[in-house]
């Protein structure tokens, strides 16, 4: 009897867990579903970011290329403006991390999800930031070297900028003549070109990596969903 009673209370516990378990993995699942679903809102938003970002860094290549910039310093100084600054991807891994730190990663029973989830994860923390990291060097290099040639004297006021919209209209404060580039600053163009052009390639192939992260989080929507018997939202 007292075999049987440990017996029972053994299997009852079990039940419990797994029960317990099962619940833990429904909650976790819901929370997975929604940072996976802001991902692909926040992927999207990147790729038509960096899609308008391509287009102004040709558009000041373009520039220089044709020696354009010598008469069209109004252009030059805003495009050079608008070239600054470049947008990381908002990744929504709360769930995850808190799904790894715990260990409740082990309750997704699908082991198919699991190592997307992991990889998806992976790709992001590696791939992903690793571009992001060149973008950011390259942009500072940029920056860098387009303070050199360009008299940020003749930039309109922050609150300009701000409150009166001055990057659509009248952004370059010219001075009483136009100023003539030296050799010198002509030589610091070339290298500012170089510049772009790399930040460029960087620009496309970060563009292909995200393409393939839509993908990858489509795939694991639509997976996890089928898995779950969860409605598309």
């Amino acid at each position: 009897m007292i075999f049987l009673a440990v017996t029972m209370g053994f299997f009852a516990e079990n039940i419990r867990e797994y029960f317990s378990d099962r619940e833990t993995e429904h909650v976790n699942i819901s929370s997975l579903v929604k940072n996976l679903t802001t991902d692909s809102v926040n992927i999207e938003s990147a790729l038509q970011g960096y899609q308008g970002a391509e287009m102004q860094i040709d558009s000041l290549m373009e520039l220089i290329k044709t020696g354009k910039y010598k008469e069209d310093q109004q252009t030059l100084y805003r495009m050079a403006y608008q070239n600054r600054g470049s947008r990381v991807f908002e990744y929504s891994n709360a769930t995850f991390q808190q799904m790894e730190s715990s260990g409740s990663l082990r309750l997704i029973s699908n082991a198919e999800i699991r190592n997307d989830l992991v990889n998806y994860n992976n790709v992001i923390n590696t791939d992903i930031r690793s571009l992001e990291t060149r973008l950011l060097e390259t942009e500072k290099n940029q920056t860098e070297l387009q303070s050199n040639i360009l008299n940020d004297t003749l930039y309109p006021s922050v609150e300009n900028i701000i409150y009166h919209h001055a990057l659509r209209t009248n952004f370059f404060k010219p001075a009483n003549h136009i100023p003539v580039f030296n050799e010198d600053q002509k030589a610091q163009f070339l290298k500012l070109y170089n510049l772009l052009f790399e930040r460029t390639v960087i620009v496309s192939y970060y563009q292909l990596e995200m393409g393939k992260l839509k993908n990858q989080n489509k795939q694991l929507l639509t997976s996890i969903r089928k898995e779950y018997q969860l409605e598309s939202e």
